[in-house]
């Protein structure tokens, strides 16, 4: 069943609202996490591959009941360059290009200074892969975001990373919202962001509604 134009509409404000705070972190004068040798291992993975852009994601749209059940969904393909001019296209929702989320996770080495990480000591199977995790507090003038990094135990490459923000003017519509973002990690060249979710549970702008939006990115390629 396809989304009521209500219920799109409030899916697109949900999708540009997490990622306006995700642009805001360019914005910021970094607070440590360089301190942490591990961690470092993660922030190199992440500078190495700086230059890598999706070609396409698919979106998907949700509607979930209180038992977690889903009503209606909608799905539609994102392509962020036309093959055709090079160019981002024009598209009837929101600008795809906006839903770009290289460049903006924890790891970048501009963010460090923001950032304090810690080892929790759990070890656990997360996508095939072996992880420790990591607790962090993300320090920004909007809010404080608060997370959990799973890094492979071996390489502390980047395998997942899930978040939630609080006292944020920006996300007030919502209850509450969680962020998901899963990474392609099959080498220290290829590493990017291959899965966000964002979870939000029902608020004054969901209109009570419980929304889960899935990103599914593909066709990268390196302009670096």
């Amino acid at each position: 069943m396809r989304l009521s134009d209500r219920h799109r509409l409030c899916a697109i404000c949900l999708v540009l609202s997490v990622l306006s705070v995700c642009t805001l972190f360019q914005c910021i004068q970094a607070k440590g996490a360089e301190g942490d040798s591990f961690w470092q291992k993660a922030v190199a993975i992440a500078q190495a591959n700086r230059g890598w852009i999706p070609g396409c994601a698919v979106l998907r749209i949700e509607i979930l009941n209180k038992h977690g059940e889903v009503e209606q969904q909608e799905e539609t393909l994102l392509d962020f360059v036309s093959k055709d001019t090079g160019e981002a296209p024009v598209n009837s929702y929101v600008d795809p290009s906006s839903l770009n989320i290289v460049g903006n996770s924890p790891f970048e080495p501009e963010f460090q200074s923001e950032i304090s990480a810690h080892f929790t000591g759990e070890r656990k199977n997360v996508e095939g892969k072996q992880c420790v995790r990591y607790e962090y507090v993300w320090h920004r003038e909007a809010e404080v975001l608060t997370g959990t990094a799973w890094l492979e135990q071996e390489t502390g490459m980047p395998v997942k990373t899930e978040s939630s923000g609080r006292e944020s003017v920006r996300l007030e519509f919502s209850s509450r919202q969680r962020v998901t973002v899963i990474f392609h990690n099959e080498s220290d060249d290829a590493w990017f962001p291959r899965r966000m979710i964002m979870e939000a549970e029902a608020g004054l702008l969901t209109l009570g509604r419980n929304f889960r939006i899935t990103l599914d990115y593909g066709d990268y390629r390196r302009t670096e």
